[in-house]
């Protein structure tokens, strides 16, 4: 059974689940014992699964008393196990309250397929009220406004064709909500990765969105969003107006909308502090911790290690050092798939150390990091700053490298802007680590690349070591 779809499965399931499933196979599986003989080997090793135990040999003694093996008899019952599991869970996800009124609009479909008119027209009337009911929006309500809206009308069609509109109007409308509001969602979601990812242009027209605007609170929020990514020039204005829409409409929106809302709002931050604008740092900081007091971070209780390494980035431009350092420690062992390696607590630490000015202890934390991951760009940059502030003779052999690295990898995976943002970087690096002390001069000119670049990381601890050259 090691590394079967099915014990695969039955790993990620809860204990409740686990006892409801089996309590599951004994009354409707009474005719084949072996099936729950064959979950019950499985649970007797939870939660460990230990490899050896469930191996293919001794799940077949325990099930069928011998080691001489018919082939293919065990995997044709953790088959039939599998289809049993596969059902269980799926009803089970189904059938709960929180798919109520998904339940009364089949229960409705159900009835009008069956010709009770009069019963399928009581219970659609019964859900008539979602539409108006002060609940708060997502992409799920407006999905069931639309079935609702798509059942009626098919109950019209069927009962009641020679009067009325037939709700044609009202489901065209609810299907646009939907669909534009997911659309939208969608198109989003590409805009922010053509901007860190080398993607074609495809056309997208916000001028129907605009005509509902007032109509549905999360498409307003889903334009504002497309907006500001399809502009040319990231606006802080935009942004601001986006979290104060936000905190608005706060009680209105689920949270799985403000949840997408605030990401899009933290990744325009991102874009808006890299194009140097500064001021943005300390808001990030500000959004980040709102965002962990709300639990728009948590995946059960853990957090993503993406989002454990940003939040310290930001933490400690906004010279939030000691929170930093507190946040890594708190963490540290409730990242999403585990730090086996410790890799993203050494590199939140060498961060922190780095910002105290302890570049020797920052660089012991430096952690390697492989070539194609996102995570190497920001453990190179931040070995170069150590090198620099170091005063290191290697410092200049390691920017050549790099920049080797840039020209040869980044336009196959990154967009132009990304790569100008890590290039501008080297470029200016390189100027500084060969710029002589107590020159003026040479500062000023030095300011006024940086501050002219529109792309460039590291903006401000650029610019600080500008400063100090004069």
């Amino acid at each position: 059974m090691v590394n079967s779809y099915l014990l695969d499965v039955i790993k990620v399931m809860t204990s409740s689940e686990r006892q409801g499933f089996l309590q599951f196979l004994k009354a409707y599986s009474a005719d084949n014992h072996l099936l729950v003989k064959l979950f019950e080997q499985v649970l007797n090793v939870e939660p460990t699964f230990e490899p050896e135990l469930l191996s293919k040999q001794n799940v077949y003694l325990a099930l069928y008393g011998t080691e001489d093996q018919v082939h293919g008899k065990l995997e044709k019952l953790m088959s039939e196990l599998n289809k049993h599991l596969r059902t269980y869970l799926l009803q089970r996800m189904y059938v709960s309250e929180e798919n109520e009124i998904l339940h009364q609009i089949h229960w409705a479909k159900w009835q009008r397929e069956r010709g009770l008119f009069d019963r399928a027209k009581q219970t659609l009337s019964k859900l008539k009220s979602i539409r108006e009911a002060e609940q708060q929006e997502s992409l799920e309500k407006y999905q069931l406004i639309f079935l609702y809206s798509e059942e009626e009308h098919k109950w019209e069609s069927t009962y009641n064709r020679v009067k009325g509109d037939l709700g044609v109007p009202q489901l065209i409308q609810d299907l646009d909500l939907y669909f534009l509001n997911l659309r939208t969602a969608l198109a989003n979601r590409f805009f922010l990765q053509q901007k860190v990812a080398k993607l074609a242009d495809f056309n997208f027209s916000l001028d129907r969105l605009r005509s509902l605007e007032n109509t549905s609170i999360q498409l307003a929020v889903n334009v504002k969003i497309t907006q500001m990514l399809q502009a040319e020039t990231p606006n802080e204005k935009d942004a601001l107006a986006l979290m104060d829409f936000l905190i608005q409409h706060e009680t209105q929106l689920s949270e799985e909308s403000l949840d997408h809302a605030y990401a899009f709002l933290r990744n325009s931050c991102t874009l808006l502090i890299n194009a140097g604008h500064l001021e943005f740092v300390p808001i990030q900081h500000k959004i980040h911790l709102d965002n962990l007091k709300r639990g728009y971070f948590f995946i059960n209780d853990e957090i993503s290690p993406n989002a454990y390494v940003n939040i310290v980035q930001i933490a400690t431009r906004a010279n939030e050092i000691s929170w930093a350092k507190e946040f890594t420690e708190s963490f540290r062992n409730r990242l999403v798939g585990g730090d086996a390696d410790q890799f993203f607590y050494k590199l939140n630490m060498a961060q922190c150390f780095f910002s105290e000015r302890a570049f020797e202890a920052a660089s012991n934390y430096v952690p390697e990091a492989p070539s194609n991951s996102h995570y190497y760009q920001i453990a190179k940059r931040l070995e170069l700053k150590i090198y620099y502030e170091l005063q290191s003779d290697l410092l200049i052999y390691k920017i050549d490298a790099y920049r080797k690295y840039i020209e040869r990898t980044a336009p196959k995976v990154a967009s132009d802007n990304v790569r100008e943002l890590y290039l501008n970087f080297l470029k200016i690096l390189h100027q500084l680590a060969q710029s002589p002390p107590k020159d003026k001069a040479r500062s000023a000119r030095l300011i006024k690349r940086i501050e002219e670049k529109k792309f460039i990381a590291e903006r401000s601890w650029l610019l600080e070591k500008a400063r100090e050259l004069g």
